[in-house]
């Protein structure tokens, strides 16, 4: 199978890119578009390439980790015979030449081909426009933050994900005993590009909604392919999980010792006997692992040497946003209250000591020694503030930054009581 792929017009031959509106490839030139059956179908692009019976927790024991991330591939351009450089994890890349968009497809091939991809549904056009009514609604935005410029770096790109399902229990008899089940809980399979935090905030997704994978919707965005492999994934879940499970066993357990006496003693017992159990994971009735590549809108904005992420979910158009540090001036402010203070000082003390003294000269020298000392240390006080009140970096202020919800696994569980038969 050829490592690239450029998605070329067949009317004109320019580059084509997924168009968002249509779902099909556009042309750059003649805005011919082509639906994705035609695509496959021209440029015989593979569907699937695993086996029919292949199963990815069979798999995770053959450990599919990725080559050094940091590593840098080079390929030859399809279009013009250029040489493109890339980071090894990137499954896609712009030929420096031609500008033409290139999918490296080998990173999405044979047993390492994702199963289902979610296309973007939601256009730059409408990530844009909600971020703008964000930053209008917030008083002293720095400049930064409102320029068009900023708008300019917003990046369509798609994330790997593994997508972890299960129903686990004691494997004991007991008609009582809650199983606990999992369903389609999201693992990030790649934190260089978006971390867990951005990533688990434009949380949850529709993976119903998903389509077979196929490249062609790669065309134009940035994609990269997993470097956290499906087996560290399983273990990461499964000890999630586990940790869910006992802290609701302890849960149960203090809630039933209230009513009746305990089966044992204490916390510690309980927790010896929580160690013995194991959940059984491997011969449950339900267990899948899956492999997708999802969209996420991403805008970064450097204010005082320090990155703010904006983030919107590329299908549902879900947002998330940084907190805005306010624009303040400190200085200024601070000098005036240093001049009150000096005025105050010297209405409330040196006025009346010139008058029971009859000395204006010695009052205004005293007071000319007193403005030098002072105006210095006036100084000193306000940078001193002002230093210290960068420290707070972000402000609460929006009703959506106080409403974010970093989503985790245990927004993906649901308890059932098992039934007698």
């Amino acid at each position: 199978m050829e490592e690239t792929r450029v998605y070329s017009c067949p009317s004109c031959g320019a580059p084509m890119k997924y168009s968002i509106s249509n779902e099909k490839l556009k042309c750059r030139f003649c805005s011919n578009t082509y639906d994705l059956e035609y695509i496959r179908t021209h440029f015989t692009e593979v569907t699937d390439e695993k086996l029919s019976d292949f199963n990815w927790i069979d798999r995770t024991k053959y450990v599919w980790e990725p080559y050094d991330q940091e590593y840098l591939e080079e390929f030859d351009c399809p279009s013009c015979g250029g040489k493109i450089s890339t980071k090894a994890y990137y499954g896609t890349a712009k030929c420096p030449f031609c500008k033409h968009d290139v999918v490296i497809t080998s990173d999405f091939d044979g047993d390492i081909r994702p199963d289902k991809v979610i296309p973007f549904k939601v256009t730059k056009a409408e990530f844009i426009e909600k971020y703008q009514e964000y930053i209008s609604r917030i008083r002293k935005v720095p400049k930064p933050f409102k320029d068009i410029d900023a708008v300019k770096e917003v990046v369509g790109c798609y994330i790997p994900v593994w997508l972890y399902s299960c129903l686990c229990g004691e494997g004991n008899t007991d008609p009582s005993y809650k199983p606990l089940w999992t369903k389609d809980y999201p693992i990030l399979a790649n934190d260089t590009d978006i971390s867990r935090e951005v990533f688990y905030t434009i949380l949850p997704y529709k993976f119903d909604e998903a389509e077979k994978f196929t490249e062609s919707c790669l065309a134009g965005f940035p994609a990269s392919r997993y470097i956290i492999g499906a087996e560290n994934a399983m273990k990461t879940a499964d000890k999630e999980i586990k940790d869910i499970y006992y802290s609701q066993k302890k849960v149960d357990y203090k809630f039933k010792s209230d009513k009746k006496k305990p089966k044992v003693s204490t916390t510690e017992d309980l927790i010896d006997s929580l160690e013995g159990v194991k959940l059984d994971f491997e011969n449950t009735s339900y267990r899948k692992l899956s492999y997708y590549v999802v969209p996420v809108w991403l805008l970064t904005v450097t204010y005082n040497l320090e990155d703010y992420i904006f983030a919107m979910n590329g299908q549902t158009g879900k947002m998330r946003v940084d907190g805005i540090p306010k624009k303040r001036r400190v200085l200024f402010p601070c000098l005036l209250i240093a001049v009150l203070i000096q005025a105050l000082i010297f209405a409330c003390f040196f006025i009346p000591f010139a008058k029971a003294a009859g000395e204006w000269r010695m009052t205004l020298k005293i007071m000319s020694l007193f403005q030098f000392t002072w105006l210095p240390l006036s100084i000193d006080f306000a940078s001193m503030f002002g230093k210290n009140l960068k420290k707070i970096k972000k402000y609460c202020n929006s009703k959506e930054l106080k409403d974010q919800k970093i989503w985790s696994v245990r927004d993906f569980i649901s308890w059932e009581k098992r039934t007698e038969k």
